[in-house]
């Protein structure tokens, strides 16, 4: 797993990238090219390893998830607490 930037070169690299931010007054190439700068030296700006399998969940909605809902807080309760007679 990447290391994390220390907090020396963090700083460093916030102040590179506020000297050149757009938003800033600065110059939207060298912002990018400094950006790239960083992602490309610094170990935390490779991804890691994607995973083998990828999952997409698709939630209820409206009735359905109301329904959902409903059944996950009845199986939750004890069988003492169920009715009350």
């Amino acid at each position: 797993m990447p290391s994390p930037l220390s907090p020396d070169e963090r700083r460093r690299r916030r102040a590179a990238l506020r000297r050149y931010h757009p938003d800033l007054g600065g110059d939207a190439e060298a912002f990018l090219r400094t950006l790239r700068a960083w992602d490309s030296r610094s170990p935390a700006g490779t991804p890691g390893p994607a995973g083998s399998e990828v999952r997409f969940v698709r939630r209820p909605r409206g009735v359905r998830r109301l329904l959902a809902w409903w059944r996950r807080s009845r199986s939750r309760r004890s069988p003492a607490h169920r009715r009350v007679v």
